[in-house]
């Protein structure tokens, strides 16, 4: 899901010769693939994982994408059916975490499965009406209203960690959580320039630009990945400060031309490197670097 975010944004999808498109193989046959892990009610992947919506809410989120962009027929019905899943898995009033209708909610699980619902809705599919109020209600929960730091689960906390890791990986080095509720709200329709939440909340991610320090624990992906498509949104200086720290820290630390198998990569560092290897940092701050072309046309929202 991750890999083909990351294709379709910058523009590759599954047509075109392979003069034009290289990577028209690639994307089928990962489109293929979703396809075929998709079960009877819609969601994709085995549900064996303790963190299988996670799964699910990316692989929707890139089919989804894939048919609006296509508009190819043969991704209409397991987009929609991978909305509808979302649809049934949410709790009543409030959003997502780790098992349909389990009855707890996270911020960052409901990041994503909002992202995925906000695609369909530009596609055209059809989506839960109340969905978006749900998510509203729990990031409006988790929100500190004196400070506009967003919690995991509880209001106004830090970000999760690994069992294990929160030493190597400090929570007060990330404002994950915050740049997720604030992209939330701006996808919900809030006007970055006169929400207060959003502003407090900008500012707040800005305190804590990208930084490639592989030392003191700061580097988080997941937490560049929604500020950068925050911030974007937010634009003016806040943008102009994250930026430029997210250039240089990402840019630079790219493997360049003669690193053998690594070459293009990043190196899995951060909280959710083991669990998502060199795939999910390269999928993830590569989609970092296509914000500037990518989400004003994919969610409509410039």
């Amino acid at each position: 899901g991750l890999s083909l975010l990351a294709f379709l944004g910058a523009g590759y999808t599954d047509r075109g010769s392979e003069r034009d498109n290289p990577y028209s193989k690639n994307v089928r046959m990962a489109l293929r693939y979703l396809m075929n892990q998709q079960d009877e009610e819609g969601c994709f992947g085995s549900r064996s994982s303790q963190h299988f919506m996670y799964n699910h809410a990316i692989a929707c989120l890139a089919m989804t994408e894939a048919y609006w962009m296509t508009r190819n027929p043969r991704y209409k019905k397991p987009a929609q059916k991978g909305l509808d899943f979302i649809s049934m898995s949410r709790n009543p009033y409030l959003a997502w975490r780790y098992e349909p209708r389990g009855g707890e909610n996270d911020t960052s699980v409901t990041g994503w499965m909002v992202m995925a619902l906000k695609s369909g809705k530009f596609a055209s599919l059809d989506i839960d009406p109340d969905a978006f109020e749900g998510a509203r209600n729990w990031i409006d929960k988790m929100t500190d209203p004196e400070f506009g730091q967003v919690g995991y689960n509880v209001s106004g906390g830090s970000p999760a960690r690994p069992e294990g890791l929160q030493d190597k990986f400090p929570p007060e080095k990330s404002q994950s959580m915050t740049a997720v509720g604030i992209l939330t709200r701006i996808f919900l329709g809030e006007d970055p320039k006169t929400s207060k939440m959003v502003k407090m909340g900008a500012a707040l991610c800005t305190e804590k630009p990208p930084v490639w320090n592989p030392d003191d624990g700061s580097i988080d992906m997941y937490y560049w990945y929604y500020a950068t498509l925050a911030l974007f949104q937010v634009g003016g200086k806040e943008w102009k400060t994250w930026n430029e720290h997210m250039k240089d820290a990402i840019v630079k630390n790219q493997h360049k031309e003669g690193s053998g198998s690594r070459t293009g990569s990043w190196d899995p560092i951060g909280p959710w490197g083991h669990d998502g290897g060199r795939v999910y940092s390269t999928a993830t701050l590569v989609m970092c670097l296509e914000v500037y072309y990518r989400y004003d046309r994919v969610f409509g929202l410039r």
